[in-house]
Formats: structure tokens, C-alpha cells, sequence
């Protein structure tokens, strides 16, 4: 069993759904329900599901997470995503999903509350997407992306977190294969988010490109090393 079942967001909400309502805000996206199970390890260092009444201190030491997605905006439908835990106390992303599982917990006894509920002044409140938004500008501001990164703040948003982490992974070495699984891309547009003009994206390709190989030239009927001739100074 899941230690919750969850839907991604609150249910639509058709006044509030046109130009985002009469205050600006919209729900989250609202296509399908989201499953969360948390994971642990045994004896054995088998995954082993945790139960529903799990407690705070095996839930907050969860070893992995995995998100079920029943349906979503691009049509893909039953998407698996699975996190690793990885060690950190505040940038880990099954002990994020910990902590929100638990404030949750303080808020309701549903298995089927909305991930993006938390407890307000007037009861169970849920994240928007403007609230999102505004809290990455805000952090953006406060490290001063403009100034030491040259990013300027009002380019950054929600869709941020996207680009920036296909950029990451790609950093880190991973495929585009793997890339491409962890964000639920079905083509290949993620590859328009990793950018090109990091310096990092083109380290050593000019040593690389100056390397002399051997070859011979098939097609031509040369069966014999032809570097040599093509670029003597390269020989």
C-alpha cells in the first residue's frame, strides 16, 4: 500500500479556470492522480514498500519514492518516476516528500489529499503555481542570479526547473535516454533545454577535434593508412 494516494493538484475549478480566476491564481495541473509509495530497505538491502500508518521517523529515512502518474497533460499515461534518497537533509527529494507527507498528516486523516495542500490560516490551503513562481524569483534575487550569472530574474519560472535539470543531468553525464525517462519527455524536445553555451557543454571537443587518426579510405579502394598524405603536417 501507498502511504498516501494523492492527486496532483486540487480538481478543477471551471469560474476559476478561464484567465486563471478572478485573483490570478490557478490550481496546479489537474490531469489525472498522482500515487506516491515510499520506500525502505530491509535486511536483506531489498526496497520494501512502506504501509500507509508508516512512521514519521521510517518515512523521513525512506531509502526511495516513486511517483505513479495515472494520466498528464502530454497524454502519456501511468508514468512511473522513481528518487533515490541522496543523503542530504534539505536537498533531497525523498525527504522533501517526507516532510510534506507529514505536514499533510497534521492537516487530515485522507489517504487522498493532494500533494500540494499544506496548513493555512483558514485550514487546508493548496501551492499555485503563482506561489511557485514567486518563490524561485525570490530565491533567484537573493543569490543574485542576475548579477553573478547574468541571468535576469524575470526569465526565470516555473519551466525553469525543467531546463535547468535536463541541463543538470546532462552535466552529471547521464543519457539522453535517462534524461528523457526522469522528465516524461515523449520526443525530443528536452534536448532544446540543455544549452548550448555552457562552457562546460563544449569542454575539450577543440582537443578532441585537433587529435590526427588513422583511417583508410574504403569507399575510395584504399586499404592502407592515408592520414599521412591528406596532412603532412598533421602526420
Amino acid at each position: 500500500a501507498s502511504i498516501r494516494r494523492a492527486t496532483a493538484t486540487p480538481r478543477r475549478d471551471p469560474q476559476r479556470d478561464h484567465q486563471g480566476g478572478s485573483d490570478g491564481k490557478r490550481k496546479l495541473s489537474t490531469s489525472g492522480f498522482l500515487t506516491l509509495r515510499s520506500l525502505k530497505k530491509d535486511g536483506g538491502g531489498r526496497l520494501r514498500q512502506l504501509p500507509p500508518n508508516a512512521s514519521a521517523a521510517d518515512i523521513l529515512s525512506a531509502d526511495g519514492a516513486t511517483l505513479l502518474l495515472t494520466d498528464q497533460k502530454n497524454g502519456w499515461k501511468n508514468v512511473c518516476i522513481h528518487q533515490q534518497a541522496n543523503g542530504q537533509a534539505r536537498k533531497c527529494p525523498v525527504r522533501a516528500l517526507g516532510r510534506i507527507i507529514l505536514e499533510i498528516r497534521e492537516c487530515t486523516t485522507s489517504r487522498t489529499e493532494w500533494l500540494s495542500a499544506f496548513k493555512g490560516n483558514n485550514g487546508i490551503q493548496h501551492v499555485t503555481p503563482r506561489d511557485i513562481s514567486r518563490a524561485l524569483k525570490q530565491a533567484a534575487s537573493a543569490l543574485e542570479y542576475d548579477k553573478v550569472r547574468g541571468i535576469p530574474i524575470d526569465r526565470i519560472d516555473t519551466h525553469s526547473l525543467r531546463a535547468g535539470g535536463a541541463n543538470a543531468l546532462s552535466l552529471a553525464g547521464f543519457s539522453e535516454h535517462q534524461i528523457q525517462k526522469m522528465g516524461r519527455w515523449r520526443g525530443a524536445t528536452f534536448k532544446e533545454y540543455i544549452s548550448d553555451q555552457l562552457s562546460s557543454f563544449t569542454d575539450g571537443m577543440s582537443k578532441a577535434m585537433s587529435t590526427t587518426f588513422k583511417f583508410v579510405n574504403i569507399a575510395a579502394g584504399t586499404l592502407k593508412d592515408v592520414t599521412a598524405s591528406l596532412a603532412p603536417a598533421a602526420a
